[in-house]
């Protein structure tokens, strides 16, 4: 058992390593927000355009993570055990892995473009901005990809400051670039006057290219930043003759089946858009707006899940089995709380949310009910996302991998599928099902860790 003075310590080196995270989800939600506010401004087409397409993005941001997942595990072990050389060369290693993946999801996205948006059965009249967004997206891949795993080893050796610092000045950068690229030029009224902005009147493509210069400018800061010799997860990168099977074998054990999860998810959330879109272009913008406000709600979950993957590691690393435990469980105790206020928060204001980025009243209408829909998720969300990230810590992959593919596949699709389409209950009922899944899923990963048979895992 902790005493209170050992309680508090946990605490703090928890919402330390959370803070961070937590600060960089929020700032990318807003910069989400700001997204949303500017394309919906095109219109509902627009805004349909985007959201069609972002499970896509999420699949292959999901297949590239997975090598963080697998290089975290490991380097927060040999951290905690006081084996930092041996996390450098490790990191050297996971560096050509995330760039030689990130190269071939972009191969295979300029490629695929104009396919995704028929698979997504989008309105015809959306498939040209749908793969416009997608192929300008994919050009900064390689830098972000690669910088993102990066982030996340620096992650599992306790440094969450850089990823936080990168994420903001990006976030930036793609505020400021979204400003001049999607609109017409342009004349602005300050106080008594005007002022003549120039823009390049890219429409959907100005806002994936600024996203994809943005993005690449977060990956090269953070590559630059582990360069640096006084830090301590130094980027050495070892010629490409040097590349080690057995290391790269050794992150792919834990990484593959946590790939096998994003993709088994992402092709779930592909299928389950796919199912609004059906439903009308109105349907499929408020979605993609009412996704962009759950948001909220998955950035403490995400920060808290950071903490626990790193701690967990870490002190599996020293030895110490009990702090393991007591670190993933107040994680997550934390993070339900704070969930538990998001939800509320957002149900009671889901009419002045969804207003902020949408002038179409029909999209309001929608998109708020919606949003109270998900209010009701966030305490799961909590649950799944720490306690899979706790899971990932140690190292325990496949069963989180059998979890979400069982209840993605069982629960939100079929249900949706049935009750939603065949039995006409609409978007409303499909989002219910939503729900229902993520309800599932965080029952799932609380009962695997208390079971406690993660902490016996070998990476």
């Amino acid at each position: 058992m902790y005493d209170r003075k050992r309680v508090w310590a946990q605490d703090r080196e928890i919402l330390r390593l959370a803070g961070p995270c937590i600060m960089e989800n929020l700032s990318s939600t807003m910069v989400g927000f700001v997204d949303a506010a500017m394309i919906g401004a095109l219109g509902a087409e627009a805004t349909a355009a985007v959201g069609v397409v972002a499970p896509f993005t999420w699949l292959i941001g999901g297949v590239v993570s997975s090598i963080g997942v697998g290089g975290t595990a490991v380097v927060a072990r040999l951290i905690g055990g006081k084996n930092d050389g041996e996390a450098r060369r490790v990191t050297g290693q996971v560096f050509w892995m995330a760039a030689a993946l990130s190269a071939l999801m972009t191969l295979l996205v300029v490629a695929c473009a104009p396919l995704i948006p028929a698979v997504m059965q989008a309105d015809g009249a959306l498939h040209r901005d749908c793969a416009a967004y997608l192929r300008c997206l994919a050009l900064g891949y390689i830098p972000c990809y690669t910088g993102m795993v990066m982030g996340a080893l620096l992650r599992g050796a306790g440094d969450t400051r850089t990823p936080m610092v990168s994420g903001l000045l990006a976030n930036a950068v793609n505020v400021v670039l979204n400003f001049f690229m999607i609109y017409e030029p342009r004349f602005i009224a300050i106080g008594g006057g005007s002022l003549y902005v120039w823009g390049a009147g890219l429409g959907v493509e100005g806002a994936a290219l600024a996203s994809a210069l943005a993005n690449a400018f977060s990956g090269v800061y953070i590559l630059l930043h582990m360069r640096r010799k006084k830090t301590r997860l130094r980027l050495e990168i070892p010629p490409l003759k040097r590349v080690q099977g057995s290391v790269w074998a050794r992150v792919l054990r834990i990484g593959t089946p946590a790939a096998l999860e994003r993709v088994a998810v992402n092709l779930g959330q592909m299928l389950f858009a796919s199912m609004i879109s059906s439903l009308g272009v109105a349907e499929i913008a408020a979605h993609s707006l009412a996704i962009e406000i759950e948001g909220l709600g998955y950035m403490p979950a995400y920060g808290f899940g950071a903490a626990a993957t790193t701690l967990v590691g870490m002190r599996l690393g020293e030895g110490d089995r009990e702090g393991a435990r007591y670190v993933g469980k107040r994680a997550a105790t934390l993070a339900v709380l704070l969930l538990i206020a998001v939800g509320a928060g957002t149900f009671v204001f889901a009419p002045q949310l969804i207003a902020l980025f949408t002038p179409d009243e029909r999209v309001r209408a929608i998109g708020a009910s919606l949003i109270c829909i998900c209010s009701f998720e966030q305490p799961f969300n909590a649950l799944n996302n720490v306690l899979s990230g706790a899971l990932r810590g140690a190292g325990d992959t496949r069963m989180p991998l059998m979890y979400s593919f069982v209840s993605m596949w069982l629960v939100r699709i079929l249900l949706s599928w049935l009750l939603g389409i065949c039995l006409g209950g609409g978007i409303y009922v499909i989002w219910w099902c939503m729900v229902a899944d993520l309800g599932v899923r965080g029952a799932l990963m609380a009962w695997r860790f208390h079971q406690g048979k993660w902490a016996d895992i070998r990476v």
